[in-house]
């Protein structure tokens, strides 16, 4: 899969508000995974941790507040088997996890933890795409270039690239104004709801029980 390796290397120079911000946007357009494959409370659970990353970036929320979340989702992190790259339960974990890292990325601001938000949401929905497109394998000889991203990776590159042109774009280089937030939250909807139709396809290819725990 081809990765969207410019957007990458502009996080290297990018100031902490922009890391905060990308990470946190990845974790909005990535909780359709997540919302999708879960029952209610787990949803309202979830919520919390994505409005948490969200409330770090307006100052609302104190560290110590952001620690205790990140523990909490370690202690339930050890009570979910994903050792099956292809199972349900590995879609909701690396989904919840956005949310998580956007959090860890407000506490430790560095491009790596900004960066391995896109990667992660680049390689679930690079699933998505190869499963939906038939799951056929792709041979990729040396020298040759690697694939094309599929549509909804694409969808999630174009993404990043609009999150980072808005936030150069910003006047203040200091913390993001509240409507700026707002509008680049707002911004990830149509993103998320496309991911949410695509796992609810894959769930039916898959057969996975989209309400319950995998057994």
């Amino acid at each position: 899969m081809t990765r969207n390796v410019a957007v990458y290397q502009s996080l290297q120079s990018a100031d902490e508000v922009t890391l905060n911000v990308f990470a946190a946007a990845c974790a909005e357009r990535g909780s359709a995974i997540y919302q999708e494959l879960v029952d209610d409370a787990d949803r309202e659970w979830f919520a919390q941790f994505l409005e948490l990353a969200w409330s770090s970036l307006s100052g609302e929320a104190d560290e110590g507040e952001l620690a205790d979340a990140i523990e909490e989702f370690q202690e339930w992190a050890e009570s979910v088997e994903t050792e099956d790259s292809e199972g349900k339960d590995f879609y909701v974990m690396q989904s919840a996890m956005l949310a998580v890292n956007a959090i860890a990325v407000h506490l430790n601001p560095t491009a790596a933890r900004a960066e391995m938000s896109g990667q992660t949401l680049e390689t679930l929905l690079g699933g998505f795409d190869h499963r939906l497109g038939g799951g056929q394998p792709v041979i990729v000889r040396a020298g040759e270039p690697s694939p094309p991203p599929g549509p909804l990776q694409r969808l999630e590159q174009d993404a990043q690239n609009a999150i980072l042109q808005s936030l150069s774009a910003r006047a203040d280089q200091g913390r993001a104004s509240q409507e700026l937030l707002d509008g680049i939250r707002a911004s990830c909807r149509p993103v998320h709801d496309e991911i949410a139709t695509a796992t609810s396809s894959v769930a039916e290819l898959a057969g996975w029980d989209v309400h319950a725990e995998e057994e």
